[in-house]
């Protein structure tokens, strides 16, 4: 019976109380340890790793490469879900990471596109790579060159 009411996580093997999660965190659906979700053994094999990272000047952005130029970003949250739709849009995986990061892509009026770098709204949009020139079309910051 008591082992009804425990919850494990299979990413860092740790074992909690339902009631402790409830009472801690609110849900049974993140492990506190580690950030992972809780999911009852269910899988999205069509799911892609995500990353959400923290610029130096204090802005956020989330991409589901990891980027070439590293330096001075600081990963908040590694994180699975769906990828982005047929017009490239990321909405499913903004609403995943609010279970890890409640406070991550406020509900708001859309504000004008920036680079997530330098903060410039100066960009270009090039032809992805690709056989052809074929591929997603990218956005490249006219200032720092930055493919976002």
């Amino acid at each position: 019976m008591e082992e009804e009411n425990r919850v494990n996580c299979a990413k860092c093997k740790s074992s909690f109380d339902k009631m402790f999660l409830m009472g801690k965190q609110g849900n049974t659906e993140i492990c506190p340890m580690c950030g992972a979700e809780l999911t009852d053994g269910e899988e999205h094999p069509d799911w892609i790793t995500w990353y959400y990272y923290r610029l130096p000047h204090g802005s956020y952005f989330l991409c589901d490469e990891l980027p070439i130029r590293t330096d001075h970003l600081e990963l908040v949250q590694e994180f699975k879900a769906p990828p982005s739709d047929a017009q490239g849009n990321s909405d499913k995986a903004k609403e995943i990471l609010r279970k890890y990061v409640p406070d991550a892509f406020p509900e708001t009026t859309q504000a004008p596109v920036s680079c997530p770098w330098c903060g410039s709204s100066e960009y270009s949009m090039l032809n992805g790579g690709g056989f052809f020139g074929g591929g997603r079309p990218r956005r490249v910051c006219n200032r720092c060159r930055l493919d976002f």
